[in-house]
Order: C-alpha cells, then structure tokens, then sequence
C-alpha cells in the first residue's frame, strides 16, 4: 500500500521521476489503499471458503 518497502515501489517511483513524472507519497498511498482493499475483498472470502468450508 506505501511507497516505503517493497523495492518494486521504489524502482516504479525512481523510473516515474526519471520519466518526468513524479508520484507523490500520497498519490502512491491513495492508488495503494484502493488496490490493497479490492485485493483483501476478494482474498478474505476465498481464504474462507478454502480452509473453514471446503475442509
């Protein structure tokens, strides 16, 4: 979800400067949050369904 950590972030927001196109820390965390809560939408239920219903 942040800038900070994963280096993949950091690569995309150093290629995005170079490019003349800077991302912003809150630009990141906005886009991030969006993603990081789709992606835990659809994981919490098929973790669910996998490891307490389809035993």
């Amino acid at each position: 979800m942040t800038a900070i950590g994963p280096s993949a972030n950091v690569v995309v927001l150093g290629i995005a400067k170079r490019n003349g196109t800077p991302i912003s820390f809150w630009e990141f965390i906005r886009m991030g949050a969006v993603v990081t809560v789709i992606t835990v939408v659809i994981a919490a239920p098929y973790l669910w369904l996998r490891y307490f219903v389809l035993v």
